[in-house]
């Protein structure tokens, strides 16, 4: 452009910006954006949102936040007509996700909502594991309950997954039946992250036979259990009486024989008493 006698404007220097970030030159990206503070480039919502996708792949959630801010400040509004200003609030989103700013999350959550943006699975899931992740119940039922009733999008395997996941966590039995039970209705098999989420919750309500009913459920859906499922038996046997220890080795047996068969040995010499190894 300068051989010919030509000045880049603000625009060469958004869509520069724009493809040092698609290529994966990080330094030039910033460099540039860095520049654009100093000399007040107009940049766009495009431009903005592949500064925060930069910064989100490099963890650096601080830095998204910060280009956020700085966006509103310059007075960048969201176009409903540029799906890049939607990837920017799912980048934010998920910068807040990652950080466990659900207070946050939320606020982006409903100003979307507010803005009559178009959301789809893959954000109303994020938002929900953000809600199992930090225990936020009553929000993961209003992400639910908007969901349900939005046109765009509506509650797939992980929806209801994550939402049992929310409930199992703070031990609401009744509640994470009750989404198991839409769940299935819905034409959606549960896998093994719910059941294990289920046999979790089951166990730190003491009710170990609908732990065992749950495995036995893993078993009849033709899903191998695995460490993780041999691990969550482990941890509810850590809560559970000695009388009812023996219908979780069985569990572990099948999950893990060689493990099974020490746990066996074990319980026959602390607990006591043979019963509690045997049970079928």
């Amino acid at each position: 452009m300068a051989a010919f006698g030509v000045e880049p404007d603000d625009v060469a220097y958004a869509v520069m910006i724009d493809c040092y970030g698609h290529v994966g030159n990080v330094d030039m990206a910033l460099r540039l954006y860095d520049r654009s503070r100093t000399e007040k480039w107009r940049l766009d919502a495009v431009t903005f949102t592949t500064i925060i996708k930069i910064y989100l792949t490099s963890r650096n959630f601080d830095g998204c936040l910060t280009v956020f801010e700085e966006m509103k400040a310059l007075g960048v509004k969201p176009n409903l007509w540029i799906n890049a200003w939607l990837a920017t609030y799912a980048s934010l989103i998920r910068a807040y996700d990652k950080a466990q700013y659900g207070d946050d999350a939320m606020i982006v959550y409903k100003e979307m909502r507010a803005k009559g943006m178009n959301l789809n699975n893959v954000l109303y899931n994020t938002l929900l594991s953000m809600c199992a992740d930090i225990g936020f119940v009553d929000e993961a039922v209003e992400l639910l309950d908007d969901m349900k009733s939005c046109t765009d999008c509506k509650p797939d395997s992980w929806t209801y997954s994550w939402m049992i996941t929310v409930f199992s966590c703070c031990v609401k039995v009744v509640e994470a039946e009750a989404v198991l039970k839409e769940m299935v209705e819905s034409a959606f098999q549960p896998n093994i992250y719910v059941l294990i989420s289920l046999i979790q919750c089951y166990g730190k309500a003491d009710r170990t036979d609908d732990v065992v009913t749950t495995f036995d459920r893993i078993i009849k859906l033709g899903i191998t259990p695995d460490e993780r499922t041999c691990g969550c038996l482990l941890n509810v046997m850590t809560q559970t009486p000695r009388e009812e220890l023996g219908k979780l080795t069985r569990g572990v047996q099948i999950a893990n024989p060689k493990l099974g068969s020490l746990i066996e040995a074990d319980a026959m010499d602390i607990v006591g008493y043979c019963q509690c190894c045997i049970w079928y």
